[in-house]
């Protein structure tokens, strides 16, 4: 469940951006910076390896949340974009009104979502994959009040987590609850290993997580179409050969410019009153 991973994920990164914000236009503004530019360089990307037709196609998935496309091809991680983007708004919605400030009121939110996400186990893959969001987002946003406590522990640790992600299939009922503990071990391991784990690299790389995953399914699909490629190995290989310049490129020509823009933000933001507090530890 790579989505629900990345929502969680997303969950403790944008809390934090959104305390660091000096108003809500800052925080949204930071957040287009964020997606657009490299968004639309993916329909770019779409419309130079294939056509017309799967740019479009992408941009209705984006902007739909893959609920409508056409009967063709398309960019398909893309539609998870929009409802990130609605836990945006859901996320200022909270702040706004003081939610932030009691962490019990966003546990209760969680486990209200947890509820729903259960009751509802029965729905299409794709449905409770929507209800799966809340839950993941929400986790990564308690994650990041209590943060503290959760970075003290030895870094071997989050990765111990992980392997116990890994693993969790052969638990007893591992996908009892329709899938949701899975889900809330996943959400966990991941952002934990993320902020607390131990460094595998000596080295700092560049942020290049979101280019893969909106850059990587035209390139998998171009190697299949074009040259053929369909075995595994040989995705993997030529995807990785292809996919990791192509984001650093997108994260130095693209991605890293438009966030130096972030610093004019502050500027029209002190218009915007900010009323919010940040959450207690």
């Amino acid at each position: 469940m790579a989505v629900p991973a990345f929502l969680a994920i997303s969950g403790f990164l944008v809390l934090k951006s959104l305390l660091e914000s000096g108003s809500l236009f800052e925080f949204f503004g930071k957040r287009i910076l964020r997606v657009m530019p490299a968004l639309l360089f993916s329909f770019f990307l779409c419309l130079a390896l294939f056509d017309w037709s799967m740019a479009w196609n992408s941009i209705l998935n984006w902007a739909t949340g893959g609920l409508y496309t056409l009967p063709m091809r398309a960019n398909g991680p893309l539609w998870s974009l929009l409802w990130e983007e609605i836990a945006y708004i859901g996320l200022a919605l909270l702040w706004s009104v003081g939610a932030y400030r009691h962490p019990t009121a966003i546990w209760a939110l969680l486990l209200v979502a947890i509820g729903i996400a259960w009751a509802n186990s029965g729905l299409d893959p794709h449905a409770r994959m929507l209800l799966f969001l809340p839950v993941a987002f929400l986790v990564g946003n308690l994650m990041y009040i209590h943060r503290e406590p959760l970075m003290r522990i030895n870094p071997l640790v989050p990765l111990v987590a992980i392997y116990v992600m890994i693993q969790w299939r052969y638990v007893p009922d591992a996908k009892s609850m329709g899938g949701v503990n899975l889900l809330l071990v996943q959400a966990f391991a991941v952002v934990w290993a993320g902020i607390a784990g131990a460094k595998l690299l000596p080295w700092r790389i560049p942020d290049i997580s979101y280019g893969v995953y909106i850059y990587h399914w035209p390139v998998l699909a171009f190697l299949s179409d074009r040259f053929q490629i369909t075995s595994l190995s040989g995705l993997l290989f030529w995807t990785a050969m292809i996919l990791v310049p192509l984001c650093i490129f997108s994260w130095y020509a693209i991605e890293r410019p438009a966030l130096t823009m972030k610093r004019h933000l502050s500027t029209f933001g002190r218009y915007f009153s900010r009323d919010g507090a940040a959450p207690a530890e």
